[in-house]
């Protein structure tokens, strides 16, 4: 366990603010999401708390042991949110996504629609690096040391991709290709491909 720690409550809003920089610049959740604003951290901030609160009662979030990558996987039988934690995303995403909150939450069906239900496995939501440590390899060392847990326990494991500059470094890791799915369209804006992969479990 020493390539990664438990997220505790005062990590909040330092993982929030690392996913909310580096997804600024994603196709899905930067460009396609939030087309107009020049800064989308505030609103990508307000975002990713939801999901950051969620995954701490399953003891879901992570971080490089000095906090420079973050991952929020979700264990194998676990919904992504309790009731009550669906009940804020509602609210926030009126709040944050404006008019476009029906376009939001069509998109939430998608990624619900397109992740496999059988067999369990661990999912791997999010994983974001600060912006200034990028490109050392800090994100995937993260993803690779705790799916040596995973391995353990001989379960597989899923992502959704929402960048194809970050497929290779997942197929490096074991994923591979399982399918994709666009979010709806919106005028004026490039619709991306979000990309499904799945790792098998390792062999007993």
């Amino acid at each position: 366990m020493s390539g990664w720690r438990l997220a505790q409550t005062s990590d909040v809003d330092h993982v929030v603010a690392t996913l909310a920089v580096s997804f600024a610049d994603d196709p899905l959740w930067g460009e396609w999401a939030f087309p107009g604003p020049a800064d989308r951290v505030p609103a990508l901030s307000r975002h990713w708390a939801v999901f950051v609160r969620a995954g701490l009662k399953y003891d879901g979030v992570i971080l490089s042991p000095g906090g420079e990558a973050v991952a929020v996987w979700i264990p194998p039988g676990v919904p992504e949110m309790d009731a009550d934690d669906e009940a804020l995303l509602a609210s926030s995403t009126e709040s944050v996504f404006g008019a476009a909150a029906p376009l939001a939450f069509d998109l939430y069906d998608r990624f619900a629609q397109a992740r496999p239900t059988s067999p369990e496995h661990w999912c791997l939501s999010l994983l974001a690096t600060s912006p200034d440590h990028r490109g050392g390899g800090l994100g995937m060392r993260l993803v690779e040391d705790f799916l040596v847990r995973v391995d353990l326990q001989h379960q597989p494991a899923y992502l959704e991709s929402t960048n194809p500059a970050n497929l290779a470094r997942y197929r490096r890791a074991g994923f591979q290709r399982h399918g994709s799915f666009s979010p709806p369209d919106r005028p004026g804006v490039s619709t991306p491909a979000v990309t499904t992969m799945w790792r098998p479990p390792a062999k007993a």
